[in-house]
């Protein structure tokens, strides 16, 4: 490889016109790294790293002369500090933002490293360092070229590629395989952001432990986990999937995530006429489901089982335990069952259902639910609820149901910590989407109330803006000046699955031009946003407490992403809610449609400073941190594991599969040892955390 000629990153000097200029931009320009690093002789690193824009590269390149005394590991170590500092030297000098960064190496080094296994600890390192310090997705490739800074340029132009440049801010694109749209999480593993130590300092030694037994077990048996859902991205349970597929894969085990092919026709009825029926936000009889409206979903569900899970596909056939997230793709089920007799199946139910008028006769509810259940959902060997007795739809036998809240994770991009600079770069991000949108934005010297969430007819929005309307009276009743009271954000992610989200949010918009609300319409920002998990934690981050405002809800992970970031927060009884909110010590609870209440709970936070403060400390406390575990990607995944342990066959007598019995012929579960459970609707974790 040829000689580096070692030219390097300039760096404006501060006050020097080019550093002044740049501070005056709105936003920092977005810039992706490549870093190319090659053992070139005994006692010598040679690294070049290069950035580009989209239009223009410059490039650094230097020589790192080791230590003889120190190890291979500890020269690596030494080395990212290195790099690390002249990057960010780099970036902010001249105030640009980087957003990814391709790491790699030359094949010759990269069979150094394999070699070697303890020299990829620091390689991963610097990886996990980028993003935890400089906010930047990184990922690993081995690179060629030649020469060290033709090979960071390429690897530069690379991560350029998987990110959306057009709009500021980290927004990789989402992997799917074309072949059996399977979810190529994290750029198929490529992008390594965590390492199982970044889970383990944030786990209780216990739930630590019983997670790498777990694993372990399934390891040694060889069990493959697949899950099954609509979309890869939007929505509660893509996050969940998104980290408990990057966990697994640290762990070693096999588990896979597919999606359906989307189809908007589709989508509107599994939204309107599944989620919201079930949720009961709407009565209206045109939303009952038609003759036509099941076949379409049946041949969507047969189509993508057909082209993409079925027989030789690899994906079905060969799979031990299969979850299934929710009805959307539902009708595979009895396919399932036909490619696959011995596959284990649950079903999880994530959304709230209506119980009470699932179970009235003629009810669009009851209808509903009869439909799903005997054709397709009672086929499974477990059924998974949120923790509510309401959530449970009749017909359901509870000694199928086992009882799972959701959960979020502590270390991606919704819920890491951030830097004053970062929290500052998102809110200049979240100001140029409400700018583009014609709403106001976030003010540097203001408090805010937010509540973050789909624009969704369950989410209680108009509730959220009279009750800051009230609020917003309370305070100037107190002689308190308008630039002196907080501003309300609202704001959230849509979904390709979710075609109310334009439909509601332009009634947000007219709602906000009705006179009662047209005084304090210029401190509502009211923004849809796109896919930044950075963007949505920042503005959370920033707030000064946070709303919860559903009408109809199954568990939040909202509710636990706020209050894991020490935000009070403000919540109807709604749903799972309440068992995510201690009233009065983590938040505070008021009933569904009291808006006055909620407006009181506001004022007296935002006035009483000691009251305010008391919900900070007691969110601060080792106990609240222990009880927020349970709604974290680690004690999740304990679930998970538990589950697929004991109910498959693989690795147990293969008499138990032979003699299995018809899902309708026990009252309870068939286990992977041959013996039959009944759950009683009791948590998951009751039974791990009780066994030996």
């Amino acid at each position: 490889m040829a000689h580096l000629s070692h030219r390097k990153f300039s760096i404006l000097e501060a006050g020097s016109p080019r550093y002044v200029l740049s501070r005056k931009k709105a936003i920092g320009k977005s810039i992706y790294l490549g870093v190319a690093v090659s053992y070139e002789c005994e006692g010598q690193i040679e690294w070049a790293c290069s950035s580009y824009d989209g239009t223009e590269f410059e490039s650094h390149e230097d020589t790192f002369i080791t230590d003889p005394s120190s190890t291979g590991p500890e020269q690596l170590e030494k080395l990212n500090n290195i790099i690390i500092q002249t990057v960010r030297d780099f970036a902010t000098s001249h105030n640009y933002r980087i957003q990814g960064v391709c790491i790699g190496c030359d094949e010759k080094t990269a069979k150094i490293v394999a070699a070697d296994p303890a020299l990829k600890c620091p390689i991963r390192s610097m990886c996990t360092r980028f993003w935890f310090d400089l906010d930047a997705a990184p990922c690993i490739y081995t690179l060629r070229g030649l020469s060290l800074t033709e090979e960071a340029a390429s690897a530069a132009r690379k991560v350029y590629d998987w990110f959306t440049p057009q709009f500021p801010g980290s927004i990789p694109r989402i992997a799917v395989d074309p072949e059996t749209n399977e979810v190529l999480v994290d750029m198929d593993g490529h992008c390594h952001m965590l390492d199982l130590e970044h889970f383990e300092q944030t786990t209780d030694k216990p739930t630590w432990d019983k997670l790498l037994q777990l694993s372990e077990q399934c390891k040694q048996r060889k069990l493959k986990i697949i899950f099954f859902n609509s979309t890869p991205q939007g929505g509660g349970v893509a996050l969940m999937r998104h980290a408990t597929i990057r966990l697994m894969r640290l762990l070693g085990v096999d588990c896979r995530w597919f999606v359906a092919k989307p189809n908007p026709d589709v989508f509107v009825i599994t939204k309107r006429k599944f989620h919201n029926v079930f949720q009961g936000v709407t009565q209206d009889e045109q939303y009952r489901l038609l003759q036509e409206d099941k076949d379409l979903w049946v041949e969507w569900c047969e189509q993508n089982f057909s082209n993409y899970w079925g027989q030789g596909k690899g994906v079905v056939d060969t799979a031990d335990v299969i979850i299934m997230d929710d009805p959307q793709v539902s009708a595979i089920i009895p396919h399932i069952r036909k490619l696959n007799p011995t596959a284990r199946i649950i079903y999880r139910s994530h959304i709230e259902i209506r119980g009470d008028l699932a179970g009235v006769p003629g009810s669009m509810q009851y209808d509903l639910w009869d439909f799903l259940w005997s054709g397709f959902i009672s086929k499974t060997d477990l059924f998974i609820s949120h923790p509510v007795a309401g959530f449970i739809p009749p017909r359901v036998p509870h000694a199928k149901v086992a009882l799972m809240p959701a959960a979020t994770d502590e270390l991606d991009g919704l819920n890491k910590k951030m830097s004053p600079s970062d929290l500052e770069y998102y809110r200049r991000v979240f100001n140029r989407c409400a700018e583009d949108q014609g709403s106001p934005g976030i003010s540097g010297d203001r408090p805010y109330v937010i509540q973050i969430a789909r624009f969704d007819p369950a989410k209680g929005i108009p509730d959220v803006i009279e009750a800051y309307r009230a609020f917003r009276e309370q305070l100037t009743a107190r002689g308190m000046e308008d630039d002196q009271q907080p501003q309300l954000v609202l704001c959230g992610h849509g979904s390709i699955d979710d075609p109310d989200g334009t439909v509601v949010y332009e009634e947000i918009i007219q709602l906000l031009n009705q006179p009662e609300y047209r005084s304090y319409a210029q401190d509502m920002c009211v923004v849809r946003l796109p896919a930044s998990d950075q963007l949505l934690c920042a503005v959370l981050r920033g707030s000064f407490c946070a709303l919860q405002l559903s009408h109809r809800e199954g568990f939040e992970v909202k509710v636990t992403e706020s209050l894991s970031k020490y935000k009070p927060v403000i919540a109807y009884r709604s749903g799972g809610i309440p068992l995510q909110i201690e009233d009065g010590k983590t938040g505070i609870l008021v009933e569904r449609g009291n808006t006055k209440g909620v407006a009181d709970a506001l004022t007296r936070l935002y006035t009483d400073t000691a009251y305010y403060q008391d919900f900070i400390n007691e969110l601060r406390t080792k106990e609240q941190d222990s009880k927020r575990q349970q709604f974290f990607t680690p004690f999740q995944s304990v679930n998970w594991l538990y589950l697929a342990t004991e109910l498959a066959y693989k690795g147990n007598d293969e008499a138990v599969a032979t003699n299995q019995p018809a899902v309708t012929e026990v009252e309870g579960t068939y286990m992977g040892n041959g013996e039959v459970r009944q759950w009683n609707a009791k948590y998951v974790r009751e039974y791990w955390q009780n066994s030996a």
